[in-house]
């Protein structure tokens, strides 16, 4: 899973948790989202559309839970937005930075929904910690209605994602692709383990008693299957003829699946959060 989407359902997951009054530790900036970020901020946007002004809302993410607390919101939620570039597929893009869809956080008040989105920047490549990022979440738009969520269910996801990993897995078997059938098996097997966050690069992204495990097992599966990057990755592959086809259309289907996957799972502590 890309940095920022991983950051963005990082934030959401825990601002449920504080909302909900559960005790979180080790946030910011211990977790692994924020480990090559020097600054996480967060910034009003006022004025005019065209030239908006800058407000600072929040100097951190901790700062940023409780000022929603204390201005009302009662849950938050993510939502990914496609971007629908007819020059380049989200799925091709989403190796660079601003690529792939966009990922907009919800904040929910009792009547009236505010959306912030990340901005992602280096500050210093040679920082000697690797902290090279300065991300600045802006409020994009301020008291608008609440947006629905997305209509699929865990159980749905999870048929659908367990019939795209078993396909996808067959297909790179034989193109001799292991280390990536390896990843898709990986990734099927997440759905029968109690631990499936275990063993996954963010193993530290959803530690809440608000998700049920239906929804850390797809977002496990998800972390295992993320494939898709620059170079080297799944989406560097070119195949010949039918092949080619073939890996298109398998690569498309479950990076939209992963995508729906990661909104559905992590919302399912805003449904905890949520009077």
């Amino acid at each position: 899973m890309q940095g920022p989407t991983a950051q963005a359902a990082a934030l959401v997951i825990f601002g449920n948790d504080i909302l909900r009054g559960y005790q979180r530790e080790n946030f910011w900036p211990a977790a692994t989202v924020f480990k090559f970020c020097k600054a996480v901020r967060f910034v009003a946007l006022g004025g005019e559309p065209a030239k908006p002004t800058e407000h600072p809302f929040a100097e951190d993410p901790m700062q940023w839970i409780s000022r929603l607390r204390d201005e009302g919101t009662i849950s938050l939620r993510l939502h990914d937005v496609p971007r629908n570039d007819p020059r380049i597929s989200d799925r091709m893009s989403v190796g660079f930075v601003g690529g792939g869809g966009r990922w907009v956080i919800e904040t929910r008040q009792a009547q009236a929904s505010d959306l912030w989105e990340a901005r992602w920047q280096v500050m210093n490549k040679d920082d000697p910690d690797r902290k090279i990022w300065d991300v600045a979440y802006f409020r994009t738009f301020h008291g608008g209605a609440h947006i629905p969520l997305q209509p699929r269910s865990l159980g749905a996801l999870r048929h659908d994602l367990s019939i795209v990993l078993a396909k996808i897995e067959a297909f790179a078997a034989r193109q001799k692709l292991e280390h990536f059938a390896n990843a898709f098996r990986n990734a099927a097997d997440k759905f029968s383990s109690a631990e499936p966050l275990a063993e996954t690069y963010h193993s530290d992204l959803a530690p809440t008693p608000a998700m049920p495990l239906e929804a850390r097992q797809l977002l496990g599966a998800v972390l295992a299957s993320w494939v898709f990057g620059g170079m080297g990755s799944w989406n560097d592959l070119g195949l010949d003829g039918n092949d080619q086809q073939e890996y298109m259309e398998l690569s498309d289907e479950l990076f939209a699946l992963l995508n729906q996957a990661i909104a559905v799972a992590v919302n399912s502590t805003s449904e905890a959060a949520s009077p």
